[in-house]
């Protein structure tokens, strides 16, 4: 009987250990060498006075953080941080800052793309960091169409209404990022797929043009891991023969689960 216990008790010593470090590997390679982004898709006017929001993970309790973002073709903006949401083993992290128009040194207003960002620690030195693609765009002094009412859920449902102030034709309806997002986007216009309409529409002012979409990422697909901020795109003609773009806001519910953020951060970010 001591024999047995004697043989017994090295076997459960060797099965604590094996837990404990098993649980140590797991817990160090779960752990970020550096806070990461996000890689995110968004279109903002650069006139409307938007916010740009930008989506990054650090370490739960971690000792190195994120304390400042510059962007080099908008070096006006001023970002501030908050806290989004706490996983088991990082915390979601959002840099935003508010695009005003009248700060916008951009006199030409030609379309800016933004692909990296200068990165700012509390230690160390800054570095530009890859942040996927930012576009802004300037919306038509025309003013075509007015904003009526809007809806989104969890579910990745949607619907936008706008309302036409002037008389004009539209020639086509598309979106932003539509080659990435055309097999996990559904942008519908008075129950019609947009892809499939007659066009051109003649349109009245006072017409009414309502839109709803629906989002069907699959969880394991990399695109469920990054930031959309797409917008829909109108593209009109106007009685005097001018081409005119008027941009419409898609709302999209990021929401990552435990298992997709081990996967993110087990990939570096990169898929």
């Amino acid at each position: 009987m001591k024999s047995k216990r004697k043989i017994l008790w090295p076997v459960v010593m060797l099965l604590i250990l094996g837990s404990w470090a098993g649980n140590i590997w797991y817990y160090l390679s779960m752990q970020l060498a550096e806070p990461l982004f996000l890689h995110h898709n968004i279109t903002i006017g650069g006139d409307w006075g938007e916010r740009i929001e930008l989506t990054f993970l650090e370490n739960n309790n971690a000792d190195y953080k994120v304390t400042g973002l510059q962007i080099e073709q908008l070096p006006q903006l001023r970002f501030e941080f908050y806290e989004s949401r706490k996983h088991i083993h990082h915390t979601e992290m959002k840099a935003y800052a508010e695009l005003r128009a009248d700060e916008v040194q951009q006199h030409s207003k030609e379309p800016i793309t933004i692909n990296e960002v200068t990165v700012y620690y509390n230690q160390g030195q800054p570095k530009k960091v890859p942040i996927g693609e930012i576009h802004v765009v300037w919306n038509s002094e025309e003013g075509l169409v007015d904003f009526i009412s809007g809806s989104s859920s969890s579910s990745g449902e949607g619907s936008y209404v706008v309302n036409l102030t002037k008389q004009a034709t539209l020639e086509k309806v598309d979106f932003t990022f539509s080659e990435k997002l055309k097999p996990w986007f559904e942008l519908n216009l008075s129950g019609e797929p947009v892809d499939s309409l007659d066009y051109p529409i003649e349109l009245v002012q006072g017409d009414r043009l309502a839109f709803t979409y629906q989002w069907s990422i699959p969880d394991n697909e990399p695109a469920a891991l990054e930031v959309y901020q797409s917008k829909i795109m109108l593209h009109f003609l106007t009685e005097d023969g001018r081409t005119v773009i008027e941009y419409v806001p898609i709302n999209h519910n990021l929401n990552l689960s435990d298992h997709q953020l081990k996967r993110l951060v087990r990939s570096g970010g990169y898929f």
